[in-house]
């Protein structure tokens, strides 16, 4: 299952975080709604018990909207309010005290007091502004939302230059030495960017030092190689002279392989794929070890399929079955190694006694201890060749018949 991306889970917390700031800011409404709506019943009990408090002591208030007025309390003179206020409001609770009712009633976000008795009934408004608190409440959570946005907006454009490193970054790892990651900006983002922007550059430098390294002591080793098979074809002997030959054809060869193996590993090579008969490749890897004519047979036996075909780069397949029936007959006491193929599979086999490490071991370059006379490195070229090809290698042996078998899979 594939993994959200960064800023998906930012907006996953961002949305969850909002969702309880709803919650709670729903909550608290309800809860200062609960505080209002008391409040606001203590002030029309004030006013009641201490108005009967007045009766009781056969005191008169001289105005009676004055005496309520002191409690935040207005008579309402309009009679269509009155009437849509006793018709439509929502009753909170009603009192009766000897021959007077109370009914507190609230109608479009504001309280009312309804007084009945024998004499009159009166409305009375409530003219304090109980509801302040509720807008004071919306004005705190649009803030808290605003600043969530601006959070949220300023975090997504700051992780926004991931993407385009992450392809900077694929760019250098398919082969583009040339990549341009630095930036202006002043966070830790910016801070990445600038040091795999300095890396890379420390790399190509590398690299391009490493490559005018290798081709200048190719380009010289080639000088003396030239000079050399010229001045061979002067000698007489001519055993001497095809023996000479032979090796300078030999050193030539080494060098154009040496070519390949150095842009192979530093992933630089473009492979030709094309449909090729395993014989072919075969042939062409037998000719490169370079074995005289006549123990040609003797070193190698081939038993493969004619009609074997295979998607490949010839050169490097070519030079990765060379390598491997190489170290067979290096590694061998009767010095050689049988070819064979089966369904989907090219085999090497040859005698010899069993490792000393591991075979993973020998899959590294330069691995040090015991490497059994050099065994290492051609196959770290082998297995980079086969994995370029989507191909496999498998590697057994039999101690019972003292056979090592190598497995190309395809």
């Amino acid at each position: 299952m594939k993994e959200q991306s960064l800023s998906t889970k930012i907006t996953i917390i961002f949305v969850f975080s909002l969702v309880l700031l709803g919650m709670f800011f729903i909550l608290l409404l309800k809860y200062q709604e609960e505080i209002n709506t008391e409040r606001m019943k203590q002030r029309q009990f004030q006013s009641i018990n201490y108005l009967f408090t007045l009766y009781r002591n056969n005191y008169t208030p001289r105005n009676i909207e004055e005496y309520f007025h002191t409690f935040d309390l207005k008579k309402v003179d309009n009679p269509n309010l009155k009437q849509a206020v006793l018709d439509q409001g929502t009753i909170i609770y009603r009192k009766s005290i000897n021959l007077n009712r109370f009914t507190s009633i609230e109608y479009n976000d504001k309280y009312y007091l309804f007084i009945e008795n024998i004499m009159t009934n009166i409305l009375l408004e409530s003219t304090s502004n109980i509801k302040s608190s509720d807008k004071q409440l919306w004005i705190g959570f649009a803030i808290a939302l605003i600043i969530f946005i601006l959070m949220y907006a300023s975090i997504l454009r700051s992780i926004s230059p991931l993407k385009e490193l992450s392809l900077k970054i694929r760019e250098f790892a398919s082969g583009n030495m040339s990549v341009d990651c630095k930036s202006d900006q002043d966070d830790e983002i910016a801070e990445v960017a600038n040091e795999f922007d300095r890396a890379v550059k420390k790399i190509s430098a590398l690299m391009a030092s490493r490559q005018l390294f290798l081709r200048t002591i190719m380009h010289e080793l080639k000088t003396p190689i030239g000079k050399g098979r010229i001045v061979s074809e002067m000698l007489e002997d001519e055993k001497s002279k095809n023996r000479l030959i032979k090796i300078f054809e030999r050193l030539d060869i080494l060098i154009s392989e040496f070519a390949k193996i150095e842009q192979l590993v530093s992933k630089s090579y473009t492979p030709n794929f094309q449909r090729y008969n395993l014989v072919y490749i075969l042939e062409h890897g037998i000719d490169l070890l370079m074995l005289e004519n006549e123990k040609r047979d003797e070193h190698v036996i081939v038993d493969v399929q004619d009609e074997m075909i295979l998607w490949a780069d010839f050169e490097l397949l070519a030079l990765a079955m060379k390598n491997l029936m190489d170290n067979a007959i290096k590694h061998s006491p009767d010095h050689q190694v049988k070819v064979r193929s089966e369904k989907n599979a090219i085999i090497f086999e040859n005698r010899g006694e069993k490792l000393s490490l591991a075979i993973e071991e020998y899959f590294k370059p330069f691995v040090s201890g015991n490497m059994d006379k050099g065994l290492g490195l051609g196959l770290y070229i082998v297995k980079n060749i086969v994995e370029l090809h989507d191909f496999s290698l498998e590697y057994s042996y039999s101690e019972e018949i003292k056979i090592h078998q190598f497995k190309i899979l395809t």
